[in-house]
Parts: structure tokens; sequence; C-alpha cells
């Protein structure tokens, strides 16, 4: 009798064998797998330095000196620490400005000049518009695929930024900007208190606070009376601008060729400013020489400045008042269009660095740029009298004890802030010094003399047009003048 064997053991033979050869097909498939991912890994979007490759840099800046005011004396010696065998030297933008008067020419001109003859890998902005030509035409290095790979923070800049930045890169990133400067109002709360006046709040329209400096009109006494508002300059030109600003006026028809002032919100905004310095709830100094109104607002006899970050630094030295004591101050937004109330025309950057497209260092190029960006280097910044206010919200949470809310509520307004349009607009020297003095005289005329709005308006846009068809004549024959030398 031949002996079979039992069935169950045949079964667990036939088992054991599949799932032997199960196991072998799930080895040799993450094998593949393994393969293949070695194979298919994500590609640096830049390649990495070469730990023992020297690498140099041109960056682009004002000069080395602000350079190392802004950013500390000690930044190469930590910028060093961290990456070794990276060097930079400055291509100065200071220097190219004899260029500009000597030989007639625009901003626009000197700086491609610049660019040209130095190559620098990393190229400074201090011109929003010079920026968004670039960057358009394609002359700058797109930041969004290395940004996504290395995951580089853009949530903790402040409200706008970056949306801004892409909008001037058609929802593309070309630049990043660590720093920035904008008007505040600063009031005095010793007086609001004395006066029972509730003081401003952030994001009051400008007749709101037009409103409410018309309840300081009268108050004190002949010889020193007490206005509400002044401009930090106290110049009632200056005043209106910032109204236009905020209502988006422009100054220039859509071709930037001729003024375009006569119309009916620019008499709107002259007849609010005209009224308020003829009330006296509004204070205007018609002297040559400037002052920051910063006595004026320490000694009581102003309620409320528009001011800049000139005026605030100014404040932060401890103002005092007659009797020896520190004066009470606080600050808020400045006045903003009821039509965008979280935008502000008077949020301006402090510059925009950008990686030339044709740098062939571009990873170095990209790790300075990434470094002076960084949160690491907002932090460190935030405690420099120097650097301005970072864009990074809540590094600097306080200045001089006051809540520093005012300076990041409010979102650079769309499409920029300027009357002009953009500073691409050709406004010779001769133009843009000497318009607002023209502005300043029909607005007195104004105020002294009734003078209506309409025949201001009309006046300024005659008389404007004539003084900026002077100007580029002269600039033109300037420049032809020294290309012939």
């Amino acid at each position: 009798m031949v002996w079979e064997r039992p069935i169950y053991l045949l079964w667990n033979e036939r088992e054991e064998k599949e799932l032997r050869q199960k196991w072998k097909a799930a080895i040799l498939l993450l094998t593949v797998i393994s393969l293949l991912g070695g194979c298919f890994a994500e590609k640096p979007v830049l390649e990495e330095l070469e730990p023992e490759r020297k690498v140099k840099i041109k960056v682009m800046y004002h000069n080395d000196e602000s350079f190392y005011r802004d950013y500390g004396n000690g930044f190469d010696a930590i910028f060093n620490e961290k990456y070794p065998n990276l060097e930079f030297e400055f291509i100065s933008l200071i220097e190219m400005y004899p260029d500009i008067e000597k030989n007639g020419t625009s901003f626009e001109e000197e700086y491609l000049k610049l660019i040209e003859k130095n190559k620098p890998d990393i190229l400074f902005f201090t011109k929003t518009d010079l920026f968004e030509k670039m960057a358009q035409e394609g002359k700058l290095y797109n930041l969004d695929p290395i940004i996504a790979q290395e995951k580089f923070d853009v949530d903790s800049y402040m409200p706008g930024l970056i949306d801004m930045m892409r909008h001037y890169g058609d929802g593309s990133l070309y630049g990043l900007a660590p720093s920035f400067y904008t008007n505040n109002l600063y009031y005095n709360a010793e007086l609001f208190r004395e006066y029972q006046i509730d003081p401003p709040r952030n994001q009051m329209s400008w007749k709101e606070v037009l409103e409410l400096s018309q309840r300081f009109a009268g108050l004190g006494s002949k010889d020193k009376p007490i206005y509400g508002l002044t401009e930090d300059f106290g110049r009632v030109e200056e005043l209106l601008f910032g109204i236009a600003a905020t209502s988006s006026l422009r100054a220039l028809d859509p071709k930037g060729e001729k003024l375009a002032f006569n119309t009916e919100g620019w008499k709107e905004a002259m007849e609010l400013v005209a009224d308020a310095v003829r009330s006296r709830a509004v204070f205007a100094s018609q002297e040559d020489v400037r002052y920051l109104q910063t006595e004026p607002l320490l000694r009581g006899e102003v309620a409320m400045v528009l001011g800049s970050g000139m005026f605030l630094n100014q404040m932060l030295e401890g103002p005092m008042q007659d009797d020896g004591k520190k004066m009470e101050w606080n600050m808020v937004t400045v006045p903003v269009d009821p039509a965008s109330p979280d935008e502000s025309p008077f949020v301006e950057l402090n510059g925009i660095y950008a990686i030339a497209a044709d740098s062939a260092n571009k990873r170095a190029a990209w790790e300075f740029m990434k470094y002076v960006n960084s949160p690491e280097m907002a932090k460190a910044l935030s405690r420099s009298p120097h650097a301005g206010l970072q864009t990074r919200s809540g590094f600097t949470k306080e200045v001089a004890g006051k809540s520093t809310e005012s300076f990041y509520l409010l979102r650079p307004k769309a499409g920029g802030g300027s009357i002009w349009g953009g500073s691409n607009v050709n406004r010779p020297d001769e133009f843009r010094f000497g318009f607002p003095s023209l502005v300043e005289k029909q607005l007195y005329e104004m105020i002294e003399n009734g003078k209506s709005a309409e025949a201001a308006a009309a006046a300024i846009e005659s008389e404007g047009n004539a003084l900026l068809e002077q100007a580029r004549a002269a600039q033109k024959a300037k420049k032809a003048n020294a290309g012939t030398k």
C-alpha cells in the first residue's frame, strides 16, 4: 500500500509556495519603485552651491555705506559664517546720479546703463514702475518655483504686500522687499483730553478727519491759536496731494503727456483744503524753509499731524514740553478712501530685491536674497533704528510704548498711490520742483482772495502744461548737447 500524504499537508505546501512567490513579487515591486524614485526624484530648481567652490556675486544697492547702516556692521561676519564660500561686492546706485544731471537723462536710462556695464546678479529697485517694467520684459528671475520648492515663508508678510508684488509681475513673484515706510496720523493726546474731544481712530475718512480738526478752530488765544491738523511740513499743496492720492486722482492724462487737473475730483479736493485752511481748522505754513511740525504738536498749537517716517523719528527722540515733561502722544492710520478702507497710498517700499534673469549665479544670488528677506533678519532688524519698518509683521509690536497696529493695518494701494501714475512718466526736475509751488499759489488765491476752484484748477492745468513743455524741451536740449560732447 502506497502511503499518500494527507490533503491538508498538500494544501500547506501549495500555500507556502504561493506565499513565497508573492513575497518575491512584492520585493521586486519595492525595488522597482525605489529605483524609479531615484530616477524621478524632484530635481532642485537651482543647483546647490558646491561646498568647495567660492562664488562672488554683484549686489546692487545705494552704496556699501548705506547697506551696512541699514543691515548693521556685523552683517558680513554673520553672513560669512552661514555662507563661508559666498562673497559679494556692491554696485552703487548713487554713482549714477551725477550722470543723470550731466547727460539730461532719466533715472531709468542711467539705471539700465549701470546694469549693462556691471552685470549685477542682484538688482535693487527704488522705483516700483521700473521693477514692473523689467519683470514683464522677462529680465528678472521668477521666484515662484524656488519659493515653492524650499517652502520659503511668504505668509508672514504684511497684508497685501505679496499681492502687490505679484501685480507688478502679472501674477508671478519676481522680487521681495524687506522693509517699508508709511505715514500715520499723530496726535497730542493731552490736547484732546483737555478739550474733551474724542481722539482720532484708525481708518477715518478725510472728511471725518477734517471735521474733527474743525472742532479745534477758534480754541486757544489770539496770540496762540490751536489748529486741528497740519501736514508734517505744514505745506498746503502736500495736504492736497495726499487727499488726491487717497482718492486715486491722477494729475496727468492716461498717456502721461499733459496735465489733467481741471476735473471735478481735483476741484472738490481743492475746495476741501481751502475751506479747512480758511476756517483755521488746518495750519499751513508759507515759509520758504520747511520745518517738521513736531514743535507745534509738542507745544499744543496743533492737535494732529499727518506725519511721515521722518516725523516719527523725531517723535521717538522723546519730545519734551516747555515745562520739561514728556508729551503724551499717540498715532492712528492715515485717512482712507471709504470705497477702499483697507488701502493706503502712503505705504511705500524702501526697495525691492530681484535676481537678474541672465545671472550665472542664481543659486548664490538666491541665498543672499533669501537671507536679507528672512524672518531671522527681520527679527534682528526690528531692533535697529535705521532699518525702517519690517514688511514681515509681528516683529515690531511696539514703538516707544505705542502699538504699531496702525503701520500694518492698511495694505498698499492697488496699482500704486502716486498722483502721477508711476515715476516712469517723464517729469523733469524743473517741473517736479516747480509744479508744487504753482499749486500752492493757486490754493492761496482761493483761501485769501476767494478765487473759485474752477478758475484755480484751470490756471494750474494751463500754467502746469506750459511748465511741463518747457521742462521737457530743456531736458531734450540738454541731452542732445551732452551727446555732441
